[in-house]
């Protein structure tokens, strides 16, 4: 896993995306989830090429109050939260191409 590259937890969920200044992406997975593990070596690089992004994961399995309150029912869902609030969210196993237009369309509008 990149060093950049978070887990999050129901515990820690607070401090490390809602209250960083810089934007969070967060990608809500299970073990169990074949299209999590594909995405993962995806995040672990998008995490090392954005400075200005920090990119987390949490176990939907492990941490089921995190997931019941954005709503997250399919795996894996990618949530990008600024400042407290979800801006947005995608589900499935985006391709590189696709994680990096959905972001920048988000982080410049």
């Amino acid at each position: 896993m990149s060093e950049r590259l978070i887990e999050v937890t129901d515990d820690t969920f607070e401090e490390r995306v809602l209250e960083p200044q810089t934007p969070v992406l967060v990608a809500f997975v299970a073990a169990w989830c074949a299209p999590c593990r594909e995405l993962r070596p995806r995040l672990s690089a998008l995490a090392a090429a954005r400075d200005a992004l920090q990119v987390a994961l949490c176990d939907v399995d492990l941490n089921p109050a995190t997931a019941d309150k954005y709503g997250v029912r399919g795996m894996p869902t990618l949530a990008l939260f600024v400042g407290a609030s979800m801006e947005s969210s995608r589900v499935g196993a985006l391709s590189t191409t696709q994680l990096e237009g959905w972001l920048d369309a988000q982080l410049t509008s």
